[in-house]
């Protein structure tokens, strides 16, 4: 009975380092920021309501093209946060998004922080501030839209009911005394 229980605690302790692993590679790492990378989790999470929005807004807000956002993001497999970030380092040391995702895919294990380090914006410098500032405004302005768009359809089906309950109602005073004629009865 006790290698039984130890064979069991045994297998369930490997299922959780397992489950844990696999977490870890799901997440973006940190930029060593806890509010910074709290902000990268909220553009993750609105970019899933609205991904062509997201891209969209990115790239007006970046001046990058969103093909070139779009790609970088498939061909690197980033996640919304990844493909954020990239951008937006890419817009401030004037380099392609592809080329900023790659060399982020190639060192992934040690996060954001260290790749705008390596490309010269310090933690703490006013650049990284407003990075910070700006993560912060883009997941707001995500939050806020998708807001929008959800009262829009709310909107649209409140009318759509009142239409179908229009038309409805004229199909009943239309039809008031059809089909109440004698049935089998009736003469030809």
């Amino acid at each position: 009975m006790k290698k039984f229980l130890t064979a069991a605690a045994g297998l369930v302790f490997l299922a959780l380092l397992v489950q844990g692993a696999l977490f870890a590679q799901q997440t973006t790492p940190g930029t060593g920021d806890r509010k910074f990378d709290a902000q990268l989790k909220r553009i993750n999470e609105e970019a899933k309501g609205d991904p062509g929005g997201f891209l969209r807004r990115l790239s007006e807000r970046h001046g990058i093209p969103e093909p070139e956002i779009r790609e970088a993001k498939e061909k690197h497999g980033l996640d919304d946060a990844d493909t954020y970030m990239a951008t937006t380092l890419a817009r401030r040391t004037n380099r392609r998004v592809g080329d900023v995702a790659a060399q982020y895919k190639e060192n992934k294990g040690q996060g954001w922080g260290v790749m705008a380090q390596r490309m010269g914006i310090k933690p703490g410098s006013p650049e990284f501030k407003q990075m910070k500032a700006d993560a912060k405004g883009h997941a707001k302005h995500m939050k806020s839209m998708a807001k929008t768009k959800k009262k829009m359809q709310e909107q649209e089906m409140a009318k759509a009911r009142r239409q179908g309950k229009k038309i409805e109602a004229e199909a009943q005073r239309q039809g008031k005394g059809q089909g109440q004629g004698q049935g089998k009865n009736k003469k030809k």
